[in-house]
């Protein structure tokens, strides 16, 4: 028996108790009640009240909104009846979905609150044979779907383009609900639809309750399992940022994390160090380890401090006042490890098991200039790769052409590259102690924000996950055997980035994939660029190049980590790899930034709201008020965008823009 058969076969011994039965009686009433209506209305017989009593009745329309629609309805009903009219006009035709939302905003039929997803449950709720209903609520039931391998595609439900996607899994949701002869039994008719919408409802929170109690013979581990890792060890962080990390981190292998004081930046970096090092010492419960004397460890902790000027702090220096003796730092004997350990891998055929990934963690990375001592790892960074994946330039440590003797008693050449298997990990901290970064620091990174919080998922989730020796370890094996990036048996690390074919598999993925209104992610980030030329802040290859690593890695991570949608991974790239761009007065950057939140809207995001028509058009004049409004609201609203992340970010720029008449990404 497969994994949906056993879950439907769940669902009718659900809908034969208590629960169940109260919901699928409900449910009977809404529908007998909205045929009902139906019914009326194609008599002719429709009122005012019969209109109240649809949307009172929607289940996709938030309790708060309901007073405001009904107060517009009551203010116009003419054009609510009109839009009803319309739907089962349409409905009767069994027209596409797609064709009667076009229709409605020919019409101009918008009423504030009434989007798609209503639309879509109306239609539902009239034609349960015909439509299905498209919720974002269900966002949950589609990634239990995933974890159990049912299905393997995102499907993005802010956006009425994917209708026809999500009633590929509909449909067969509804083909086995109709091949159990005693769920038919239970309903007294066949089922539909609106069946299969209370199927996937129901599987929200039992798929959550059979995980924990081991119920489900998922071929792969728990999906996003890092992210649970972390929260086992009491520290809470939003599960799309945490897999955006890890990609960043597994294409570029330098990455910023910036944002809110205690949010736990520096602690995910350690935990996600510390799980994949081999050191015993970091697997033991509330042990640091001590990088200096543990030869084992794969990643080294580095408080960055205010008198930082140039690299010497990190690399060390020739010391004139001894013969041929360089003094060396923690750092500098990290970095030959590392670059001893690929080495070994590569010109010795040691096993990939042997070669490992280092991390060094750069701890308030801007309480100095990171211009002044992070300067030769800026330039060797941008360098590229060589056939072999090492830098293609050099860091220059000495003048000498014999290796110098070092204080540790290391052998110290003039100058070194930097292994693939390398990671550079810096956290951030904005406020008046600390230096801004420019915008040529963060071009060089992937720059990812933790200035959200969520205090009510925090309290509530605080170590619920629960993990022993062995789920670490097969965790650390998977993680470890996906960041050695492994193609045809050799362990390429963060140097893929220089493989041109998989660069050009990522290109051609951006290519084919379609992302919103039937748009390629390519055209999408084309049409961005080309808003952009104007104003001078337009990308170049390279950063089209990583986007597109990005967005491939980041939909195709493996389970533990779990993947982003194409849409959501599309809008992460924009946040770090373009707005890190813009930097300057107002003069420079309203209109810019004005186009950035036009192209970051969807396509309808103003209809019913004239408050918000200086989104779609940015020669409207908009007032520092109504940014704050919206950011306030920002949860309810940000719908209208179909990438939130971006336009969240070009809102904050924007008020700072207007009030201070300055603004930059950092």
């Amino acid at each position: 028996m497969g994994e949906l058969d056993r879950l439907v076969k769940k669902f009718e011994e659900w809908l034969e108790r208590g629960k169940g039965r109260d919901e699928l009686e409900k449910r009977h009433k809404k529908l007998e009640s909205f045929q009902d209506i139906k019914n009326d209305v194609k008599r002719g017989k429709i009122s005012t009240q019969k209109i109240l009593e649809i949307f009172e009745n929607l289940y996709s329309i938030d309790n708060r909104q309901k007073p405001e629609v009904k107060r517009k309805i009551e203010s116009n009903p003419v054009i609510a009846e009109n839009l009803i009219n319309e739907l089962i006009y349409q409905g009767e035709r069994g027209n596409k979905f797609e064709g009667i939302i076009a229709n409605l905003e020919n019409l101009n039929l918008k009423i504030k609150y009434i989007t798609f997803r209503q639309i879509s449950e109306i239609l539902c709720l009239f034609y349960p044979d015909r439509y299905w209903i498209m919720n974002k609520g269900l966002n949950q039931s589609l990634e239990n779907l995933k974890k159990l391998g049912i299905l393997n595609e995102e499907i993005d439900l802010d956006d009425s383009s994917n209708y026809n996607e999500l009633g590929k899994v509909v449909e067969m949701i509804l083909d086995k609900l109709k091949s159990n002869p005693s769920i038919s039994q239970i309903l007294g008719r066949t089922p539909n639809f609106y069946d299969a919408d209370m199927f996937l409802w129901y599987l929200k929170d039992f798929v959550k309750a059979g995980f924990e109690n081991d119920q489900f013979e998922s071929k792969n581990l728990r999906s996003n399992l890092l992210t649970h890792y972390f929260s086992s060890k009491g520290f809470y962080f939003d599960e799309n940022l945490v897999k955006a990390f890890y990609s960043a981190l597994k294409i570029k292998g330098f990455v910023i994390l910036s944002g809110l004081s205690g949010t736990g930046k520096t602690k995910l970096v350690q935990l996600f160090a510390e799980l994949l090092c081999p050191c015993k010492k970091c697997h033991g419960a509330n042990k640091q380890p001590n990088n200096e004397s543990c030869n084992d460890c794969t990643h080294i902790f580095i408080s960055v401090r205010p008198d930082w000027r140039d690299g010497k702090p990190l690399l060390g220096y020739y010391n004139p006042l001894k013969e041929k003796s360089y003094e060396s730092t923690p750092l500098l004997s990290f970095i030959l490890k590392a670059i001893k350990n690929y080495e070994n891998y590569k010109n010795h055929n040691k096993k990939i098991e042997e070669v490992n990934p280092y991390f060094i963690i750069l701890d308030e990375m801007n309480l100095s200039h990171v211009e002044y001592y992070f300067a030769d790892f800026l330039s060797v960074l941008e360098s590229g790769r060589d056939k072999d994946l090492w830098s293609k330039e050099t860091i220059k440590l000495h003048n000498f052409k014999n290796e110098l003797e070092s204080n540790d008693g290391q052998k110290i050449q003039n100058e070194i590259k930097l292994p693939p298997n390398l990671y550079i990990i810096g956290t951030v901290n904005i406020d008046e102690t600390t230096y801004m970064f420019s915008p040529k620091v963060l071009d060089r990174a992937f720059t990812l924000e933790f200035k959200d919080v969520n205090f009510d998922r925090y309290i509530n989730d605080f170590q619920q996950d629960i993990f022993n020796d062995e789920q670490c370890q097969k965790l650390s094996e998977e993680l470890l055997k996906d960041l050695k990036n492994i193609k045809n048996g050799k362990a390429r690390f963060c140097g893929a980035i220089a493989d041109k074919e998989e660069i050009k598999e990522a290109i051609e993925m951006i290519k084919n994939n379609k992302i919103v209104n039937e748009k390629t992610i390519s055209k999408e980030i084309v049409e961005l660029n080309q808003d952009l030329q104007p104003y001078d802040l337009h990308f170049g290859y390279r950063v089209l190049d990583e986007m597109a690593m990005f967005i491939k890695y980041a939909t195709e991570a493996p389970d533990v980590v779990g993947r982003l949608s194409k849409k959501e991974a599309l809008d992460f790239a924009v946040l770090m790899k373009v707005l890190p761009k813009f930097h300057g007065p107002r003069q420079k950057l309203e209109k810019p930034l004005r186009k950035v939140l036009t192209w970051c809207a969807n396509k309808f995001a103003d209809k019913g709201d004239n408050k918000l028509e200086w989104i779609s058009d940015p020669s409207k004049d908009v007032f520092v008020e109504e940014i704050e409004e919206l950011l306030e609201k920002y949860d309810n609203k940000k719908g209208i965008f179909k990438y939130p992340r971006t336009a969240k970010k070009v809102l904050l720029m924007l008020k700072q823009l207007y009030e201070t008449g300055f603004a930059s990404f950092a």
